[in-house]
C-alpha cells in the first residue's frame, strides 16, 4: 500500500467513511479495532462542537433546538475535507448546512454565512430569502430565547452587505 492510500484509509477511519478491506495494511486493521480510535473520534467530534458553537452561534442554536445538531456535525465531519484552521471551519460548516432539507436551518445558515462574509468586508455578501419572518427567529437565536412557535409566515428577503450600517436589511416581499 502506498503512503497516500495508507493516509486516506487512516483519515477515513477517523471520519467514519473507510470500510475495511482484506487488502488494507495490517496497521489500518489494528487502528480500526482499537478502542483509542473511538476515543479519538469522540475528541474530534467534541472539538468541532466547541469550535462551531462559538463561531456559528445562530445556526448551532437552531440545529440544537430542532434536534438536528449531531446529525449535521456528523455529516460535516464525514463529508468535508475540514481544515485544521478554526477560521475556515465556520464557513465550511455553514456552507454544508445551507443545503439542509429543513428550510429554516438552511436560511439561518445562509444568512450567517453571508453575515460572516460581510463582517470580513465583502461589500456584496448576498441575499437570503425566507418563508417566515426572520426577525423573531433571529432575535430568539441571538438572545438564546425560545423560537416563536410557529414563526410568522410570509416572504422576506435579507440583503447582507458590508456597506450597510448593521450589515443587513430585512425586506418583506409582496
Amino acid at each position: 500500500m502506498d503512503l497516500a492510500t495508507h493516509q486516506r484509509a487512516l483519515l477515513g477511519l477517523f471520519r467514519g467513511t473507510h470500510r475495511l478491506r482484506p487488502d488494507d495494511d495490517p496497521y489500518v486493521h489494528a487502528v480500526a479495532a482499537s478502542p483509542d480510535l473511538v476515543e479519538a473520534r469522540r475528541n474530534i467530534f467534541l472539538w468541532r462542537v466547541f469550535v462551531l458553537e462559538r463561531t456559528c452561534v445562530l445556526t448551532f442554536r437552531l440545529l440544537r433546538r430542532r434536534g438536528l445538531l449531531a446529525e449535521a456535525i456528523e455529516a460535516f465531519i464525514s463529508g468535508t475535507n475540514i481544515s485544521p484552521f478554526r477560521e475556515t471551519q465556520a464557513p465550511a460548516f455553514l456552507q454544508t448546512v445551507a443545503g439542509h432539507p429543513d428550510p429554516l436551518a438552511a436560511a439561518v445558515a445562509r444568512f450567517e454565512l453571508a453575515l460572516l462574509r460581510a463582517h470580513e468586508g465583502d461589500a456584496c455578501a448576498g441575499t437570503v430569502d425566507w418563508n417566515v419572518d426572520p426577525r423573531g427567529v433571529l432575535h430568539s437565536l441571538a438572545r438564546d430565547l425560545p423560537l416563536p412557535e410557529p414563526p410568522e409566515r410570509g416572504w422576506y428577503r435579507i440583503a447582507v452587505s458590508g456597506r450597510l450600517p448593521a450589515l443587513f436589511e430585512i425586506e418583506r416581499l409582496a
